[in-house]
């Protein structure tokens, strides 16, 4: 006989153990700065779950002081003079599963800060899908992404920010996952490979264009208790520049977080971007190209989700599963009839037994 005390633990610990593995999975399809599932600007292979939609808001914030220099009307200094300055993002996504194969986003930026005005405008909106590529038993899930890009900010190339261009343009990336979880090393690792090209402006040359980039990135996720660590390293190089622009001038930054779950069927993210290469433009060299530029060193990042279920449709497996678990429900009601009937019956055959026995022999 198992005492009380002990069977409550067991079963105090199972809930847990559930309620563990529910935060990780739904922590684990999150979604990413810009929309769609992956890091935080790392794209995963997979899709977000078909018929969930999250809802998700992220703010940065960048502060440096800066010596200003005042000048009289004469041109003559007048005096300097150190200042705070500092850059606020809002970022707003949507992020819908139609399938277990695609996931569309949109991504729209509320407020930027231009350095220029005292309230800052809104900055420019993306909308994406993704498709994976399946591979049924594979640990390596692979998957492209696009992106159409709308020049909806009245100002473009702001400080501290990554480059952009007052026009229309495009993307698109090849997305590879690996879930060593799924390995004969049973890790619980995931590790994502993201490569592809985005083109600044759709009505000129492909691949040839001046601001044309290669969009680059690698990352790994790994669950610990009830929360998430990602660490990802993104680039945004510019292609055409070889020759006026190394390698260290680009875009690279480093971005590690974590993610959990709070109440409410909130997700919080809480990350930081740190840049890598160590360069900073003098303002002769950012005047003779525009596209050197002073990117932000680094960036504190605070983010928040919320996930909805629009429609519940269930995966090809979980269909099946569903089939089987329905029929194997029929069954035992079945049997459950068939020995409803067989007790009815011996109860009859019982009652007229003992009718027989209580009669006096004629």
């Amino acid at each position: 006989m198992i005492p009380r005390k002990i069977k409550n633990r067991r079963w105090t610990v199972v809930t847990a153990l559930m309620v563990i593995l529910s935060a990780l999975s739904t922590a684990s399809a999150q979604v990413t700065l810009g929309g769609g599932r992956g890091h935080l600007r790392l794209h995963d292979a997979e899709p977000v779950p078909c018929g969930d939609l999250y809802i998700n808001g992220f703010y940065s914030v960048f502060l440096k002081t800066v010596q200003r220099t005042y000048y009289e009307s004469g041109g003559e200094i007048s005096g300097k003079q150190e200042e705070l300055v500092a850059d606020h993002t809002l970022n707003l996504s949507l992020t819908a599963g139609l399938s277990r194969l695609l996931e569309i986003y949109a991504h729209a930026v509320p407020y930027q800060d231009n350095q220029r005005d005292i309230w800052g405008p809104i900055g420019d909106t993306r909308l994406g899908f993704k498709v994976r590529i399946p591979h049924q038993g594979s640990p390596l899930q692979t998957g492209f992404a696009g992106f159409v890009h709308f020049p909806t900010a009245p100002m473009h190339n702001v400080p501290y920010e990554s480059y952009s261009a007052d026009a229309c343009g495009w993307g698109l990336m090849g997305l590879a996952t690996l879930d060593l979880r799924a390995t004969a090393m049973a890790l619980p690792f995931k590790i994502s490979l993201n490569l592809g090209y985005r083109d600044m402006d759709w009505k000129d040359r492909y691949f040839s264009a001046r601001n044309d980039q290669l969009l680059a990135g690698i990352g790994f996720k790994l669950p610990v208790k009830s929360s998430l660590i990602y660490w990802e390293t993104t680039g945004e190089i510019f292609i055409n520049q070889s020759d006026r622009i190394s390698l260290r001038q680009n875009l690279i930054r480093m971005s590690p977080g974590v993610r959990f779950v709070g109440p409410g069927r909130l997700i919080f993210d809480v990350a930081a971007d740190l840049r890598m290469g160590n360069y900073l433009p003098g303002d002769a060299d950012a005047r003779a190209n525009p596209f050197l530029k002073e990117y932000a060193e680094w960036k504190i990042i605070l983010g928040v989700t919320y996930r909805a279920q629009l429609f519940n449709r269930l995966a090809p497996e979980e269909r099946a599963k569903s089939l089987f678990e329905e029929k194997e429900r029929q069954k035992a009601e079945d049997i459950r009839k068939q020995r409803e009937q067989i007790n009815k019956e011996l109860e009859a055959l019982r009652k007229k037994v003992q009718q027989g026995q209580e009669q006096p022999p004629q």
